[in-house]
């Protein structure tokens, strides 16, 4: 370890103890290690939310030149950039990184994001106190008009927006914000909550979980169930197929691959499921080359694996949202079988859409034989 990492940690062992030491250490090392690149700043633009506070919503200016990612933001998550900016502003940095947006996420207080990590033991106090250690507090004051966005904190945006395009949102809210931070993954955010001892797959995992439980505040689904309750009968057993198929592999996970081969299960019964023999005929995919491309990635193991150690990953409680989401987009009141396969599709990044790629899916196929006309999931 450089020393200067030792003189650090000693000075903040002084200044706020064990604790406090080991957080700036792992917190440095972090941002210290290799980066992709470091391009120029960029202005914050957009409106501040009803319910900002009066000085936040003052140094909030207009985006220049029309429709920007700002526009799909909900209320909290325009809250949290004023909020963002106002930490800046109270560190005395003249720009928004993602550890103010950190802090402007935890500080909103009632968001899907606050929650999440008020349930995981990170607090306003614990996430200053760490900010400032590892890059401290600005000489002088900062006028609004010098804050600016940096790199990182504008691709968290892109990536957020994109986040609740996979989840089939039509809004960019708090839990997207957080979730951006997380696959960015190099940005100070994600070195001081990895120093708290918080893994960014866990955040991940309980922002998909918290997202499948009702709030107070949310409008209540039908007949006053969850959203995990919308799933129909076609589907449940597709996802029953999904954990036959990762205990007989011997995995203790249920994957978007077991999902997928779950699917294909339905085609190979005694009453084949006739809308998915259809669309995988159409796709020209079988289950005996999905089996086969399945083992080359994930092996299987030695020996089958109880029913009862499976869980799902968050990869499979994502695609599980997005196919909660494409269910809505298409005016249905239950997820079909047929809005997993868009939402394999749609994450587009598991073990399952790796195979399909490999047999020559690509996602406007799929959209293609799912919205067959009259033959749409609905």
């Amino acid at each position: 370890m450089d020393t200067s990492y030792i003189v650090v940690a000693l000075i903040a062992g002084l200044a706020g103890g064990l604790i406090s030491a080991l957080v700036i250490v792992f917190s440095q090392m972090w941002i210290t290690r290799p980066r992709r690149s470091s391009a120029r700043y960029y202005s914050v633009r957009d409106t501040a939310p009803q319910g900002a506070p009066t000085d936040a919503r003052e140094r909030f200016t207009r985006i220049e030149g029309g429709r920007g990612p700002f526009d799909r933001f909900n209320d909290r998550a325009k809250r949290v950039l004023a909020l963002a900016q106002d930490e800046a502003i109270r560190f005395n940095h003249n720009y928004i990184g993602t550890e103010h947006l950190l802090l402007g996420l935890v500080r909103e207080g009632e968001g899907v994001a606050a929650r999440v990590l008020d349930s995981l033991g990170v607090d306003l106090r614990k996430v200053r106190k760490a900010v400032e250690f590892v890059i401290g507090r600005g000489d002088s004051t900062t006028s609004p008009s010098e804050i600016t966005l940096s790199p990182r904190t504008k691709k968290v945006i892109e990536l957020a927006v994109d986040e609740a395009r996979k989840l089939g949102h039509s809004h960019v809210g708090t839990e997207h914000l957080l979730l951006g931070i997380v696959r960015e993954g190099e940005g100070i955010a994600s070195g001081v909550l990895e120093s708290l001892g918080v893994s960014l797959e866990k955040i991940r995992h309980q922002v998909i979980a918290t997202l499948g439980q009702p709030h107070p505040d949310s409008a209540a689904t039908p007949h006053g169930t969850g959203q995990f309750d919308r799933i129909d009968e076609r589907s449940k057993r597709a996802l029953a197929f999904a954990q036959d198929e990762a205990r007989q592999m011997g995995h203790r996970h249920i994957g978007t691959e077991h999902v997928l081969l779950g699917l294909l299960r339905m085609v190979g019964m005694a009453v084949p499921d006739e809308p998915l023999k259809r669309i995988f005929a159409e796709l020209n995919v079988t289950l005996d080359q999905v089996r086969a491309g399945v083992a080359k990635i994930v092996p299987p193991a030695a020996a089958p694996t109880g029913a009862g150690e499976l869980t799902l990953t968050p990869r499979t409680m994502s695609v599980i949202e997005i196919a909660i989401g494409q269910a809505d987009a298409r005016k249905g009141t239950f997820v079909q079988p047929e809005h997993l396969l868009l939402a394999i599709a749609a994450e587009g990044q598991g073990v399952a859409w790796q195979v399909l790629t490999s047999l020559g899916v690509t996602a406007e196929r799929v959209r293609a034989a799912v919205d067959r006309p009259g033959e749409s999931a609905a």
